[in-house]
């Protein structure tokens, strides 16, 4: 098959399952809406650990339904460590960066932002967010450095 045959191919079965099984209306409003989260100023960070995929880490018990949810995600040389648990529909972050310094962080969710600072030795905390996709923006440290992660679906 060519180049072009194959983009037909594919444009093809875009459209049947466009037709046939179309994604629902809620995923696009909220997969438009996270566009809108983004910092160009900060580093996309990469997912590191998820314990809901890989399992807890090493001496972490994994839960089941309501357990804690461990997340890492890394930018160069820093980490930004997440647990997040959900407490009758609403979610609780704890978490920590590698830097030892205190700097801006802002949560976006789907009502709006949570705005905090991390403390001297980088740990925060963000009680009664709503359910539903977050962004974690660090920075800027003293640095200049600025992080933020991909948008976070717990549960």
């Amino acid at each position: 098959m060519s180049e072009a045959s194959d983009d037909a191919l594919g444009d093809a079965v875009g459209r049947v399952y466009t037709a046939v099984d179309p994604p629902p209306v809620l995923l696009l409003r909220a997969a438009s809406g996270i566009l809108a989260w983004r910092r160009p100023d900060a580093a996309l960070a990469t997912l590191l650990l998820d314990s809901a995929v890989a399992g807890a880490a090493p001496g972490v018990r994994a839960g089941g339904s309501g357990a804690p949810r461990l997340l890492s995600y890394g930018s160069g040389d820093t980490v930004l460590d997440l647990e997040v648990s959900e407490d009758e529909g609403s979610l609780h972050l704890i978490g920590q960066v590698s830097r030892p310094v205190a700097a801006p962080l802002e949560i976006r969710h789907r009502d709006g932002t949570w705005s905090g600072t991390t403390d001297a030795l980088g740990r925060f905390t963000a009680a009664g967010l709503p359910a539903g996709p977050l962004r974690v923006t660090w920075g800027p440290a003293p640095d200049g450095t600025t992080l933020s992660t991909p948008a976070i679906m717990p549960g």
